[in-house]
């Protein structure tokens, strides 16, 4: 059998976006590059500058939410939209800059030849799993919040990731279902990693490059981390006493 190629299979990357009218457009562009037979959506989660704009004026759909409901949400409507579109595939980035659109090819590669149903792009895992890749260092805040969900999502689900709020994914039509019909509104990157596992989806971390914040900086303190930390925490005992869902009982 062929393998599977973007010309031959429905594929859409999403982009969520909130007030990202500097970048949007350079991101639109460059996946069209990358990954040409993909069809390309930009969610707008409300934003109250140009982002729409430049994203239709760089060739790509925009779905508009009314006001700005969070990454949880704009994640939600770009599955939403995959399922409801019937996509077969579907990757998703970051709206800023930082995810190279080659990486999210590569991911997609990786569902496309059915090697796992949930592809992540890990800033942190090394050429053999273990260490931390060298494109990327977190600051102590950001980086004391990451070792703790690394730790406590391992834990949770008897299984290693190196990086759990990645926001470079990619899935295949069962992951689409499962993401489609729940994402979490607060660390939903925790939440769906959980929830995957549960359902039993084939999830495979490869090592991507990230590149430097070219505006702006991370909105984490101590302080913020310490309740980051709290709030993560809580959605993982949560999430480990939900019913599963209805969609494992039919595989």
């Amino acid at each position: 059998m062929a393998e599977p190629s973007p010309e031959a299979v429905r594929t859409l990357v999403f982009v969520p976006a909130w007030n990202e009218e500097n970048s949007v457009a350079q991101v639109v562009t460059q996946v069209r590059e990358r990954v040409p037979g993909a069809d390309l959506l930009v969610v707008d989660d409300g934003s109250t500058d140009r982002t729409a704009e430049r994203a239709r004026g760089a060739g790509a759909m925009v779905a508009s939410l009314p006001f700005n409901q969070g990454l949880g949400a704009a994640l939600q409507t770009g599955y939403l939209i995959a399922q409801r579109e019937g996509y077969e595939y579907c990757a998703h980035l970051d709206a800023d800059g930082q995810h190279p659109p080659q990486e999210a090819a590569r991911l997609l590669e990786a569902v496309w030849h059915d090697q796992c149903d949930l592809a992540i792009g890990s800033r942190y895992r090394g050429d053999g799993g273990e260490g931390p890749g060298e494109s990327y260092r977190p600051g102590f805040a950001r980086g004391l919040g990451i070792r703790f969900f690394r730790f406590s999502l391992s834990l949770a689900t008897h299984q290693r990731f190196t990086d759990t709020t990645s926001g470079l994914r990619a899935s295949n039509r069962r992951a689409i279902e499962l993401f489609a019909g729940r994402y979490a509104p607060d660390f939903g990157e925790l939440e769906s990693l959980q929830r995957a596992v549960r359902q039993g989806l084939r999830i495979k971390e490869l090592q991507v490059t990230m590149l430097p914040r070219e505006k702006g900086s991370s909105f984490l303190t101590p302080l913020k981390s310490a309740f980051f930390i709290f709030k993560g925490v809580i959605v993982l005992v949560v999430g480990r006493f939900r019913p599963r869902d209805v969609e494992e009982a039919k595989r």
